[in-house]
């Protein structure tokens, strides 16, 4: 059943990204500049959570109670700070570049180095959040057929690049929309059968989650905490700023709006619509856990797979509705990343002018990061331990860091600095951020997700040693 389903989507992708042909090659990166916002608002939603939110959310009431939603609540003030204070300094530069900013600012040097980190972390979540569809769709499908993990993740970035790499953003634009309907749709598919599976109690799950402390939301208790309020607020708040409004891949998409007020209704509307998805994710994974405790079973050690672990109890509907949803949203993560990638490579690394860049060029580096995708995502299968959401969110912190605070540096004083002294600063701050982290779990103090932040303040002020006078 789930086979036939996952073929007629694929279809459908490839004739929603082949329905309108860009113009001419430059449009593979802007989508001409005539995207609507409600399209891209909707389609964000999906490609931002992605398939891992889908098994990971789910799994964290366990250790966490429903502490995310401190997070998400950050979220939307994030999301606020992206559309009023990044969108208005992006449109004026008039680059489908955002780092172009820092060649302005700075100099080549700067944009060279933050678009290398950019690459870098937006390879490794790319290659987290496409592995964990990875082991449903294995386990469900591919396995059944004998072929390889490996082989099969080959098969599934290989369909990636096969409907983006001729309309780009275009294509992830269109088929964002249908991948974010297709997670909403099956997220609600999934409660209900979790719920019927309770024979409809909502009563006895919800007092269940209380009496069991799965339905605390805000801790208020040692600051030490690493799900205390503020700390997961101002984490939420920065990883939006840093994912979002930082993120080559996400901002290309909000930059082929038609003008800065679409793209900033765009961007609060896309807020917003985060708080009840990941609501109805949580309330799903109290549902499991209360299942599981009324039928004696044993959760797996991992909190990954309690989603797919339930699904295959409760059949072909659930399975199919699983897979569905989890292709939907990596799909729609990993087709803008590749696009995005392509696009900061070629512009802010090679230094290419997109006007003169050949279809052969733009193909060849299209499908090089692919298979360096693939590669990644075989690795992660080898070496993976920990919940994938959480590994995400430590690579953002370490690797965009840096990136955070060159953009506050830049927009925030008017110093100039050592151009050619950057990539120093920028390759220590991860050090020092991962050196920070091990003395103060020493000394009791446990860091969240804030240490995005406090590598920040040191590339910031690794800059101000390098500054070098006031600019014009």
């Amino acid at each position: 059943m789930q086979e036939i389903c996952i073929v007629l989507y694929v279809i459908l992708l490839f004739v929603v990204s082949n329905r309108k042909k860009t113009s001419n090659d430059v449009d593979f990166f802007t989508a001409g500049k005539n995207s609507s916002w409600p399209a891209v608002a909707f389609g964000m939603v999906g490609a931002t959570i992605s398939g891992i939110s889908l098994v990971s959310v789910p799994g964290m009431v366990i250790g966490n109670s429903f502490f995310y939603m401190q997070m998400v609540l950050g979220f939307i003030l994030g999301y606020m700070v992206v559309a009023f204070f990044l969108l208005p300094l992006y449109y004026k530069l008039g680059s489908i570049s955002i780092y172009s900013y820092l060649e302005n600012r700075f100099g080549v040097k700067s944009r060279q180095t933050v678009s290398a980190l950019f690459l870098i972390n937006k390879m490794l979540s790319s290659a987290v959040k496409l592995y964990v569809v990875m082991l449903v769709l294995h386990r469900f499908i591919f396995e059944k057929y004998g072929i390889s993990f490996e082989i099969a993740t080959l098969i599934v970035v290989g369909v990636i690049f096969a409907y983006t790499f001729r309309n780009g953003v275009k294509s992830v634009v269109l088929t964002d929309c249908i991948q974010t309907a297709c997670l909403i749709i099956v997220t609600i598919v999934l409660l209900v059968e979790a719920f019927s599976a309770v024979n409809g109690n909502f009563t006895d799950v919800f007092e269940y989650a209380s009496t069991q402390g799965l339905s605390k939301t805000f801790d208020f208790e040692s600051i030490s905490n690493r799900t205390h309020f503020i700390k997961q607020f101002l984490s939420g708040i920065f990883i939006v700023v840093v994912m979002t409004g930082l993120d080559q891949d996400v901002m290309q998409k909000n930059l082929t709006c038609r003008n800065l007020k679409d793209a900033q209704k765009n961007m609060v509307v896309t807020g917003f619509l985060f708080t009840p998805v990941n609501l109805m994710l949580l309330i799903l994974g109290v549902a499991l856990v209360y299942l599981a405790n009324a039928q004696g079973l044993t959760l797996p050690e991992k909190s990954d797979e309690i989603v797919p672990l339930f699904c295959d109890n409760f059949g072909d509907v659930a399975i199919c509705c699983l897979t569905l949803g989890m292709i939907a949203a990596s799909f729609s993560s990993a087709d803008s990343a590749l696009v995005g990638m392509t696009t900061c490579l070629l512009t802010d690394v090679l230094r290419k002018d997109l006007s003169k860049v050949s279809r052969k060029q733009r193909y060849m580096i299209h499908g090089l990061l692919s298979l360096l995708l693939v590669t990644v995502i075989w690795q992660f299968h080898i070496q993976a331990q920990s919940s994938a959401l959480n590994i995400i969110y430590v690579i953002v912190s370490y690797f965009m860091a840096p990136i955070l605070g060159m953009f506050a540096f830049g927009i925030f004083t008017k110093r100039e600095i050592s151009d050619k002294l950057t990539p120093i600063i920028c390759l220590l701050t991860p050090v020092v951020m991962w050196m920070i982290d091990k003395l103060s779990a020493e000394k009791g103090y446990t860091f969240g997700y804030e240490i995005l932040i406090l590598g920040a303040l040191f590339t910031i002020f690794g800059l101000c040693l390098i500054t070098r006078k006031s600019s014009k």
